[in-house]
């Protein structure tokens, strides 16, 4: 095999690693977006204070790093310990990944077994944010029942920014 075709190959390996990468955060992002949203809802009591304060309030919460929200969703004790214990977990991955993946994973493009292993790595954290994202919504979701708002208004509030982000037509 001549050097270009190496080349090309491990331009594509990179190629394909960095898809998986930026997926993993991607669906990080929308977990800590989710625990956001469930602070707001539920610890900072945004009911009734307008759309221009809970906005505030929304965006100040925003601003926290999934660290900061994890630990006090679970200090709060409004998660399940196990759900505390898996969001915690997650976020030593998110933290792998976004601190010392790469400097752990030098070479890697040259390594079939560690290219393997990096990828599958990257694809459980993606899959264990997603199902962590989908946990923590239904029970944020319950909550909001609980409280009483309609899953009639649920369901349009979810359909409406579905078709916001382009998801739906």
């Amino acid at each position: 095999m001549t050097a270009m075709a190496l080349g090309l190959e491990a331009a594509e390996r990179l190629g394909a690693l960095m898809q998986r990468v930026g997926f993993a955060l991607w669906q990080l992002q929308e977990l800590e977006n989710t625990a956001a949203g469930y602070i707001v809802v539920r610890l900072r009591d945004a009911r009734g204070v307008g759309v221009n304060q809970g906005a505030v309030i929304s965006a100040e919460v925003e601003k926290l790093p999934l660290g900061k929200l994890v630990g006090e969703l679970a200090k709060a004790g409004v998660i399940d310990p196990a759900l505390a214990s898996r969001l915690k977990a997650a976020l030593d991955e998110r933290n792998w990944l976004v601190h010392r993946s790469r400097r752990e994973h030098r070479g890697v493009l040259s390594d079939p077994a560690a290219y393997t292993g990096l990828s599958m790595r990257l694809d459980a954290l993606a899959d264990d944010a997603l199902t962590l994202n989908k946990e923590l919504a239904r029970t944020m979701e319950e909550y909001v029942v609980n409280s009483g708002v309609s899953r009639d208004f649920i369901d349009g509030e979810a359909e409406r920014l579905a078709r916001a982000w382009g998801v739906l037509d």
